[in-house]
């Protein structure tokens, strides 16, 4: 299910991060901290422009409960598709209660899958990425954003700033989240599979 285009890897974002924050050699952030602060970028990201998927789940004979627990990364389920490989797809009601998802109408499950269409988070890690290329810009400006406030405010404790290069990074901070929540904005508005807790596709 998790499907990606070109292999850009948590390494090769780490690199792209610290050429924009003028780190190259390691000499101020961890690997752990910038990986830290591009997992929030990322996560704020996949709010705006999540990934998209279809997850088969299997139902339980003579329940319309489905666990949702088992989906990792989940934001939200558009659409519940039962059975399963029908063609074309049916969808059927459903709603969503904390992790629990009921179908309302169709067939009674009969242990059958279900397919799900799904929001999910996006994915860095060694092995690559499940953010577009497009995004993948986007997603180093909000990890830089981050990471030079947290040097500004003086928490990271492997650096030791004078007045002077502190307020850089807090300028730097303040131009980048900006620029990141803007994009978010504008990538949040454009179209894309539509949500829903109940209804048919």
């Amino acid at each position: 299910m998790r499907q990606r285009g070109r292999m850009t890897t948590l390494a090769d974002f780490r690199a792209r991060m610290r050429i924009d924050l003028q780190d190259p050699a390691a000499e101020r952030w961890a690997d752990a901290a910038l990986d830290r602060h591009l997992g929030r970028a990322v996560a704020e990201l996949s709010r705006a422009v999540p990934r998209e998927g279809r997850v088969s789940v299997a139902t339980v004979p003579g329940s319309r409960e489905l666990s949702l627990a088992g989906i990792p990364g989940l934001l939200a389920v558009a659409r519940a598709e039962f059975p399963a490989g029908l063609e074309p797809p049916r969808f059927v009601e459903f709603t969503v209660f904390g992790g629990t998802l009921r179908l309302e109408d169709g067939p009674l499950p009969d242990g059958g899958d279900c397919r799900l269409w799904c929001r999910l988070v996006h994915v860095v890690d060694e092995a690559g990425s499940t953010l577009p290329t497009a995004l993948e810009d986007v997603a180093v400006l909000g990890a830089t954003a981050f990471a030079a406030a947290e040097a500004a405010s003086g928490t990271l404790e492997r650096l030791t700033l004078n007045a002077g290069t502190a307020a850089a990074y807090a300028a730097m901070a303040r131009e980048r989240e900006t620029a990141f929540r803007q994009l978010l904005r504008e990538l949040g508005g454009r179209g894309r599979l539509g949500v829903r807790q109940f209804g048919r596709g």
